[in-house]
């Protein structure tokens, strides 16, 4: 009878512990569905091309490849918090690729020979990322650097570009997220207007910190 009282309490007690937990929160770098809806111009001057376009990242920080969102304070650096209850909503290096992908696909109006692997035979622009830096700094927002290998159908050789980004945020998490999502598609620009073609610039480049290719 005893064992059954005590059973009684700890499984209460583990009800009400499983009822005080913080709900997780998850976040996810994709563009919402109303904005994506609306096409990515090209920039001035160029016309949609006829290949296909392959976005790779090879590789992003390993602080950063986790689960958890990691954010940097201004005030104990180079300490970091993560924030165990905030979660990103899919593997951070998938999200990334498949944001880079879907814009830089739609603003060059070819198609993702990764969504349609039937049309990988013909002629191919495959642009090779390694992510540098992502960062989420509480106060001041989203730091993004990357190197990308860029080789167009009808180049022998392979451009080396890079960029460096940084979208202002307030503290909020979801404002930094945000700011991430808004360097990505500042990225994906550059890599259709900058790319294997050797134009310079982007369609807009506010937050562009430094950027070019070799």
């Amino acid at each position: 009878m005893r064992g059954k009282i005590l059973g009684a309490i700890c499984g209460a007690g583990v009800l009400l512990s499983a009822c005080s937990v913080t709900p997780s929160n998850y976040y996810s770098l994709a563009t919402p569905a109303a904005v994506s809806a609306i096409a990515v111009k090209a920039p001035s001057g160029m016309q949609a091309a006829s290949y296909g376009v392959r976005v790779q990242v090879l590789s992003i920080p390993a602080e950063s490849d986790r689960p958890q969102l990691l954010i940097r304070d201004p005030a104990q650096d180079p300490e970091v918090d993560i924030l165990r209850q905030s979660l990103w909503a899919a593997p951070l290096a998938d999200q990334i690729q498949a944001v880079l992908a879907d814009r830089v696909s739609a603003g060059l109006g070819v198609p993702d020979v990764q969504k349609l692997p039937n049309l990988a035979d013909q002629p191919l622009r495959q642009i090779r990322v390694r992510v540098t830096r992502f960062d989420l700094i509480w106060g001041r927002g989203a730091d993004l650097a990357a190197v990308w290998m860029d080789r167009s159908p009808e180049a022998a050789d392979t451009q080396v570009c890079q960029a460096q980004i940084r979208v202002p945020a307030g503290q909020a998490v979801a404002s930094l997220v945000d700011a991430q999502r808004q360097a990505l598609q500042a990225l994906a620009a550059l890599m259709i207007s900058q790319g294997a073609t050797g134009m310079v610039g982007s369609p807009d480049s506010t937050h562009i910190v430094q950027s070019g290719c070799t």
